[in-house]
């Protein structure tokens, strides 16, 4: 069998297919999939279908604008405000207690964002060693400063 193909899917004027045998079978693909005798019967509500589909398209390509969107992030943004004030926002468990922790500070500051009770006390002992070294250099300085007037005292009264 000696074949010139441009195109194996498709039967093409460009094909040529020499059988030696006429039992050989023919090696192009036949798209026997569709029948093109049978008449498809529309269903009763396909119009309706189609119609919805092309108004959802419709409100998707163009009525949505950036203000639109901000607008509507605000009114969200607005009730969930509302809603939490309302609801008093008492967590009941450990899960609730961790979600309702603000994300803002734990994305802008992950290091200062506790999630469990261990690193909460981590934390704060950080937060206490910090505080208590902060005194400790405020004592320092005061101290110095007052060791410096003293000194520039006892040179000013020597003097006279």
């Amino acid at each position: 069998m000696k074949t010139d193909t441009n195109d194996p899917w498709r039967g093409t004027p460009a094909e040529i297919v020499t059988n030696d045998d006429d039992n050989t079978p023919n090696d192009r693909f036949e798209d026997s999939f569709l029948d093109e005798d049978i008449n498809h019967r529309r269903l009763s509500d396909s119009e309706q279908y189609l119609q919805k589909l092309y108004s959802r398209l419709k409100v998707l390509q163009g009525s949505t604008t950036k203000r639109d969107l901000v607008t509507s992030l605000s009114v969200a943004k607005e009730d969930c405000i509302a809603r939490l004030i309302t609801s008093g926002n008492n967590p009941q468990s450990e899960e609730e207690a961790e979600l309702a922790s603000n994300p803002l500070i734990r994305h802008i500051a992950p290091h200062l964002q506790a999630l469990t009770a261990s690193e909460l006390v981590h934390l704060l002992k950080a937060d206490v060693l910090q505080t208590n070294t902060e005194i400790e250099q405020e004592e320092n300085i005061v101290e110095d400063l007052q060791k410096i007037q003293s000194s520039t005292n006892h040179k000013n009264i020597s003097e006279q």
